[in-house]
């Protein structure tokens, strides 16, 4: 799911006391890219990939009304920037500034600052967490016999590791080096984030 997230912040303003017919606007647009992931089950959510803010666009605007419509209309009309789903957001700041600035009865100079993050969310939930980390550890038989492991068992189901299995079984290897059939150690990641042997921590809850 795309979300986009808008933050407006005036800069600076300054009335003037002379020339009433310059109601000038600088509008200073940043944007940035932010990958999130949120665990359906727990709520909480992970910054995967976050950007830093750069310049998209610089666009000076003279203002001949204060109304939030006619403001949306210039912002729309614009050939010198893109103001694409921003409009909305941006002409009632725009019309609420300039008033309290004295739109009509002095000019006024003010600079709008507008932070936009592109947000791609993904969500997850516990049961995908535990998959990829089986997956991660997956190991080949060759290797297990590889490391003289292959007449050890699995401490959860307590049968040999290399043992008759389907072809889509396979064993895994924990970031502690302990190995176990990956149907074992999915169902107990899911009761338990130690590992079955050392009980070194392997996920945050």
């Amino acid at each position: 799911m795309n979300t986009t997230k808008v933050e407006l912040h005036i800069k600076s303003s300054n009335k003037l006391s002379t020339s009433p017919e310059l109601n000038s606007v600088l509008v200073v647009v940043q944007t940035r890219l932010e990958e999130i992931s949120v665990n359906q089950t727990t709520g909480q959510y992970q910054t995967l990939r976050s950007t830093r803010f750069t310049t998209s666009f610089v666009d000076t605007i003279n203002l001949h009304s204060s109304s939030v419509h006619d403001i949306r209309s210039l912002l729309d009309n614009r050939r010198s920037a893109n103001y694409h789903g921003l409009s909305d957001r941006l002409a009632p700041e725009i019309s609420a500034a300039a008033i309290n600035l004295g739109f009509g009865r002095n000019g006024f100079t003010l600079t709008l600052e507008v932070k936009v993050t592109y947000q791609t969310v993904s969500y997850t939930s516990n049961e995908e967490k535990y998959l990829r980390m089986v997956l991660l550890g997956r190991i080949k038989s060759d290797e297990l016999k590889s490391s003289n492991m292959e007449t050890e068992s699995c401490s959860i189901c307590l049968e040999n590791l290399s043992g008759p299995m389907k072809p889509s079984d396979f064993m895994t290897r924990m970031t502690c080096s302990h190995v176990f059939h990956y149907r074992c150690l999915l169902e107990w990641l899911k009761r338990k984030n130690t590992c079955p042997l050392c009980r070194t921590v392997l996920y945050d809850p």
